[in-house]
């Protein structure tokens, strides 16, 4: 049955309910990491692909933009499945069952590839909504609320400006990543239809080695150790320090034309700890998210920083890029650093006690001893092991549950949902003036030339 499945298309009836019924059996466990195309079963999008899709003119490119698309939904299906009870579990992981599913994915690619009419209305279906509210910005004043926002924001950059280079010693813990064997990388990755650059898994690995950054954190408590989530025998969330890990993503950006390939590590704490009870920021989970984007060499053209919120986008220029800071009137202004580092040499980050700002970037070496910190892939956090089978680090609408921050009483206005909160990739607003997402591929093009 496994092998008719795979050799004759499924009549598309039976597609249609087959690919309909698997969201109702996983709806309490969807994955919001890509976004359902509405009417086109089969296919999940993000911001990259929904910015490729419109300039897919020749069939080739066509079917390449589809095909990631059932990629993503093949992905997404399969970590929502394994959250689902056992039985239910087993029923839809059955071979057969799987590869009907992915008969009635390829059905789909061939029907939107020989219809331009049809694809043209997936493109539409592919675009991402984004992560504002309106409602909340209507019912919360919004344009009487921005200049309170603009002076927070101006005063937080001016003082992160005027910051200077900390003096290490023992109170800041070293981590470093494991070492691994030099690899040799190419001069210049390869494109594939769409124009993205790629690199095979080798080469991929080899480029997070290269620019898999330092850290030194300062200590002030146990909170001030970078670690692992994880789920416990009962199935409660807990913490461990002892596991240290940057968790690491690909995307794509796109600059003046050109698509760029980027490298993302994210890094979590156990919490930010709370000084008193009405601690506005403190809570459950902390960390930082660094991101490479680099130039066809596969050096790095530009570094950006957000906190897992969404909060405090910074970005950070090596010595010898060519690109100049642009500031476009109306939007947020970002705070940009020229770095006294290369491209071609992965920084130290140093983040203080406490609060884990981001608060200089250099390329020093600790003659401290270090800790060696694993790289592992981001998407492991989207099924964990849990005593009922696999659980994802978050829910259905992209946030960490019990990671809320009691910020969001105040900035909900903004439109943001529950600022401050740990969110997933692909669910970070980085703007509470205007809008902005870390994963939108025409952002650093808004900001840089």
């Amino acid at each position: 049955m496994a092998g008719c499945a795979h050799q004759y298309p499924v009549p598309t009836d039976n597609c249609a309910l087959l690919l309909s019924q698997l969201p109702k059996a996983t709806q309490a466990h969807q994955d919001a990491q890509y976004h359902r195309l509405p009417g086109f079963i089969g296919l999940r999008s993000d911001r990259v692909l929904a910015a490729l899709g419109a300039n897919a003119s020749s069939p080739q490119q066509r079917r390449q933009w589809l095909h990631y698309l059932a990629e993503r939904d093949a992905e997404a299906s399969r970590i929502e499945i394994a959250q689902l009870p056992a039985i239910q579990r087993q029923d839809w992981n059955t071979p057969v069952r799987q590869a009907a599913l992915d008969a009635c994915r390829a059905q789909q690619i061939e029907h939107l590839s020989g219809d331009p009419k049809a694809f043209i209305r997936a493109v539409e279906a592919a675009q991402v909504p984004d992560d504002y509210r309106d409602w909340a910005r209507t019912l919360g004043f919004y344009p009487l609320f921005k200049p309170i926002l603009r002076r927070g924001i101006a005063a937080w950059q001016q003082a992160a400006a005027q910051a200077t280079a900390p003096e290490d010693g023992a109170h800041w813990l070293s981590y470093q990543p494991i070492p691994v064997p030099a690899q040799t990388l190419p001069l210049i990755l390869d494109e594939d239809e769409l124009g993205l650059p790629q690199a095979d898994a080798r080469q991929l690995d080899a480029l997070f080695a290269r620019h898999a950054p330092r850290l030194k954190i300062k200590q002030a408590g146990r909170s001030d150790r970078i670690g692992s989530p994880y789920y416990r025998h009962d199935g409660s969330r807990d913490f461990t320090p002892l596991q240290a890990r940057l968790y690491q993503h690909k995307s794509w950006s796109q600059l003046h034309g050109q698509w760029h390939l980027q490298l993302i590590y994210q890094l979590w704490f156990s919490q930010r700890p709370k000084p008193h009870a009405l601690d506005l920021y403190g809570g459950e989970l902390d960390g930082l998210l660094w991101r490479v984007t680099l130039d066809r060499q596969g050096n790095a053209l530009l570094y950006d920083s957000i906190h897992p919120c969404g909060c405090w986008h910074s970005f950070y220029l090596p010595a010898d890029s060519s690109l100049q800071v642009r500031q476009s009137a109306g939007e947020e202004a970002r705070l940009s650093q020229r770095l006294r580092v290369n491209g071609d040499t992965a920084p130290t980050l140093w983040l203080s006690a406490g609060e884990h700002r981001l608060q200089w970037v250099d390329a020093r070496r600790s003659p401290y001893p270090s800790v060696h910190y694993q790289r592992q892939a981001l998407d492991q956090l989207r099924g964990l092991p849990h005593p009922q089978g696999e659980r994802s680090l978050y829910a259905s609408d992209g946030l960490v549950p019990g990671s809320e921050r009691l910020e969001r009483w105040l900035l909900w206005p903004s439109g943001v949902a529950s600022p401050g909160a740990m969110r997933q990739w692909g669910n970070h607003a980085t703007a509470f003036i205007g809008r902005a997402h870390f994963d939108d591929p025409y952002l650093l093009g808004r900001y840089f030339q």
